[in-house]
């Protein structure tokens, strides 16, 4: 009888020790998980702070590419613009106070012709094959908010917009020729390299990814 305190308080002493071995054990690895979660939420927020962008389409002047309030991936990471690109940027006037999306038709340097009378584009003198541009009625139309000077009549009786790309900017236009304010309005122009937000790399939905 002497000998039954003795098992009944070695009892105790084990399930005290599995409580102090197992009851803080637990709360660690509670702390390891928020820890790692907290760890990966925030590097996701430096990637999309940094890295990476959700843009919104408003309006329709990339139709039928992009589609009003479609979501866009973009991404300025070691990124150059360059033609053919799909790109948002943003302007230092009062008129635009949301970024713009729009597709990079000329360099720095390059010259752009635009034949309204045909809907055709040249960039140094070449022919581009725009299988995304959409031109209502086969041919573009001469808008009153288009940068006057550019525009030339010919005697053969076309009309043409031909200009020469500032270094350090590029020539956007929308996909939806006849709907879009872009480089050839005076309220967009050429746009600054340095207002350049980023390059469109994806559409979340429907799911497409852009060279």
């Amino acid at each position: 009888m002497n000998n039954e305190p003795n098992i009944d308080q070695g009892m105790q002493n084990e399930a005290s020790s599995d409580q102090k071995k197992n009851g803080p054990g637990f709360l660690a690895s509670i702390f390891d998980y928020v820890e790692v979660l907290a760890v990966s939420v925030l590097a996701v927020l430096l990637v999309f702070t940094f890295c990476f962008r959700i843009c919104r389409v408003d309006g329709d002047s990339m139709n039928k590419t992009l589609i009003h309030e479609e979501r866009l991936i973009t991404t300025n990471l070691f990124y150059t613009p360059k033609q053919g690109d799909i790109i948002v940027f943003h302007l230092s006037n009062d008129y635009y106070t949301q970024p713009l999306v729009k597709r990079v038709i000329a360099m720095g340097g390059q010259e752009v012709k635009i034949n309204f009378t045909e809907g055709k584009v040249y960039v140094d003198g070449k022919l581009l094959e725009e299988d995304y541009a959409y031109v209502k009625g086969g041919k573009y139309s001469i808008r009153s908010d288009f940068q006057k000077e550019f525009i030339h009549k010919e005697s053969d009786g076309s009309v043409w917009f031909i200009a020469t790309v500032p270094e350090g900017k590029v020539f956007a236009m929308g996909d939806n020729r006849n709907g879009s304010t872009d480089s050839r309005a005076y309220l967009v122009s050429f746009v600054d390299e340095d207002c350049i937000l980023g390059k469109a790399i994806m559409r979340l939905s429907p799911f497409t990814v852009f060279n």
